[in-house]
C-alpha cells in the first residue's frame, strides 16, 4: 500500500500518440517466510518464492478510455511442494470521464491460490467479476449514480468448500452541501446463490457524506440498516448496521494516514453467513525522494449466522511494518515487510497466530 500510494510516475516502454497509448511491462520476484500458510491452530511454517510478470496497455484517446492488464503470479513453496501455484490474472475497463453520463465497464478474472481463515485450509479458485458504474448529473446540485455487477468464486475442490455466485445492483442520491462536501443517500440490494443450493437477498439502506467528513478527514463515510432475507433455506433472517468509510489525513507533505472501518454480510466458503466488521489504521511517511515507512494495524470481530455458522465467533488483530527503497524510481523498487496475525475463536481449531517476513523487488517500465 505505501509503496502504491508514495511511487513515482514511471516513464511507459511504448508511448504514442503524446502518452495517448502506453504500454508498460512490470515484474515482481519475492521470497516470504510464512509460520503458518494454512491459518489453522498449530499449522505449519513454510518458505515462498514467488514471481509475477505483467504487460499492462493504457488508452486515453478519444470519448472512452481503456485499461488492460494480463498478469502471471508464481509461487514456489520450500517443503509444501504441493502447494505450488501458478495463478493468471485479467483484467480490462472502460471508461468515460467526459460527458454529461461518467462511468466504467469493468471485466476481471483471477485464479488465486489463498490460506481460508474460515475453512481454515489453503484454497484454490477462480474469481470472475464485472460491474457497470454510471453517473449522471440531474440538476445543479442533484446527481444519480448507480451500478449493477456479478461475481462468482469458483472452487477447484468442491468436497468442503462451496461456490457464491452474487448478482448486485444500487443506486445513490447525490446532493452537493457544499463545495467541500456531498452528501449521500442509497439503496443496495444483493442476490446470492450457492453451489449447495441455497440462496439470499441482502437489502441495504445507507446515508452519508462524501469530501471532507471532518476538518482534516478526507474520503466517504457511509452507515445505514442491513437485512439478509433467505430465498429458499430454512436459516432465518438478519439484520444489521452496515458500515463503509475510507478517510485519510495529511499529517504534513511527508505522512498520511489512513483509517477504513466496514460492517457487511458475507457468505464464507463453508456456506456460512457471516456478520464481519473491521477497522484499520495505517500510516505512510515519506522519509526522503526515495524510501518511504509504513506501518498499520486493524481488529476485526467475525460473527458467523444461522444453522451453518455453528455459533462460532471469531476475533483478530493485526499488525504490519514495511520499509520501500525506489532505487531508480519505479524501474527498480525494494521492499521489506513484516505482519502478524493473530485469530482468536470459540471453535478450538480456529484459534491460530501467523508471522509472515517478506523481501521483494520490482520493477515497471
Amino acid at each position: 500500500m505505501a509503496g502504491l500510494l508514495l511511487s513515482q510516475e514511471a516513464s511507459a516502454l511504448v508511448s504514442i500518440d503524446d502518452r495517448k497509448n502506453q504500454l508498460f511491462v512490470n515484474a515482481n520476484v519475492t521470497y516470504t517466510w510464512d509460520s503458518n500458510i494454512y491459518s489453522i491452530r498449530d499449522g505449519a511454517s513454510d518458505g515462498i518464492y514467488s514471481a509475477s510478470v505483467g504487460v499492462e496497455v493504457i488508452r486515453r484517446a478519444g470519448l472512452i478510455g481503456v485499461n488492460g492488464s494480463v498478469n502471471l503470479d508464481v509461487s514456489s513453496f520450500v517443503e509444501n511442494a504441493e502447494e505450488n501455484f501458478q495463478n493468471p490474472r485479467f483484467s480490462l475497463e472502460f471508461t468515460k470521464q467526459s460527458g454529461r453520463t461518467t462511468g466504467s465497464l469493468l471485466l476481471s478474472a483471477a485464479r488465486q491460490s489463498r490460506a481460508d481463515s474460515a475453512a481454515n485450509l489453503r484454497s484454490e479458485s477462480w474469481i470472475y467479476e464485472t460491474g457497470l458504474n454510471l453517473k449522471y448529473p440531474v440538476i445543479e446540485r442533484y446527481s444519480l449514480s448507480g451500478g449493477v455487477g456479478y461475481s462468482l468464486r469458483d472452487f477447484k475442490d468442491n468436497s468442503m468448500l462451496v461456490d457464491l455466485a452474487t448478482y448486485s445492483a444500487n443506486l445513490d442520491l447525490f446532493y452537493v452541501y457544499n463545495t467541500e462536501r456531498d452528501l449521500i443517500a442509497g439503496y443496495r440490494i444483493r442476490y446470492g446463490e450457492t453451489s449447495a443450493r441455497n440462496s439470499f437477498f441482502d437489502h441495504a439502506f445507507t446515508v452519508g457524506v462524501s469530501g471532507k467528513v471532518l476538518p482534516k478527514l478526507s474520503g466517504t463515510f457511509r452507515i445505514g440498516y442491513q437485512i439478509r432475507v433467505p430465498n429458499n433455506s430454512i436459516d432465518e433472517s438478519h439484520n444489521s448496521l452496515t458500515v463503509t468509510s475510507g478517510v485519510s489525513w495529511n499529517l504534513s507533505k511527508k505522512t498520511k494516514i489512513g483509517l477504513n472501518l466496514s460492517k457487511d454480510f458475507t457468505t464464507t466458503s463453508t456456506n456460512a453467513t457471516v456478520d464481519a466488521t473491521s477497522i484499520m489504521l495505517h500510516a505512510q511517511h515519506a522519509v526522503n525522494s526515495k524510501v518511504s515507512l509504513s506501518v498499520g494495524g486493524s481488529y476485526g470481530i467475525n460473527r458467523f449466522l444461522g444453522r451453518a455458522g455453528g455459533g462460532r465467533i471469531d476475533e483478530f488483530v493485526t499488525f504490519d511494518v514495511g520499509v520501500n527503497y525506489a532505487i531508480l524510481r519505479e524501474l527498480l523498487t525494494l521492499n521489506a515487510g513484516y505482519s502478524y496475525l493473530y485469530n482468536w475463536s470459540n471453535f478450538r481449531f480456529s484459534n491460530f497466530e501467523r508471522n509472515s517476513i517478506t523481501v521483494s523487488a520490482s520493477t515497471r517500465f
